[in-house]
């Protein structure tokens, strides 16, 4: 059956990423706005990804790739499969088993959609697929930005 909670308050919803990120077994996708590749780096959830990686999770990684976020997207794709697609908003992230989502306040995430409803999953992960095919390398647009 499964349940779906909109969790509130930075200590929960950290703690909530750093348990999704330690169930995923297998695949972790991701598509996120500009913004997050550098929250991405920051120590806790950096180390989520290289926990997932020591675990053989395939790491795929959807944003849009800027001047601004280069280098943050560069160190990222050091533990992910990273593709760019012009005009991210959002961001969600889905395992074979469970989907989040984050909803920004003013500066931070003000709350996290947390689910692991298989409807909820096959969706978001549909969802997912179809941004990914559709998004280029990082590595040429990487190339783009630097010529």
């Amino acid at each position: 059956m499964g349940t779906t909670a909109v969790i509130r308050g930075a200590g929960r919803i950290a703690k909530a990423i750093a348990g999704f990120q330690s169930n995923i077994k297998k695949d972790w996708c991701a598509c996120v706005d500009s913004s997050i590749p550098a929250f991405s780096m920051s120590d806790g959830i950096k180390q989520g990804y290289i926990s997932a990686k020591k675990r053989g999770v395939r790491i795929r990684y959807v944003t849009e790739i800027t001047a601004e976020n280069l280098e943050h997207c560069k160190e990222l794709m050091t533990f992910v499969e990273l593709r760019h697609l012009a005009g991210v908003r959002g961001s969600f992230a889905v395992s074979e088993t469970e989907f989040v989502a984050g909803i920004r306040g003013k500066k931070a995430l003000a709350k996290l959609v947390r689910s692991n409803v298989k409807e909820v999953v096959a969706h978001q992960r549909d969802a997912f697929e179809t941004l990914w095919e559709n998004a280029t390398p990082a590595k040429r647009r990487i190339k783009e930005l630097e010529s």
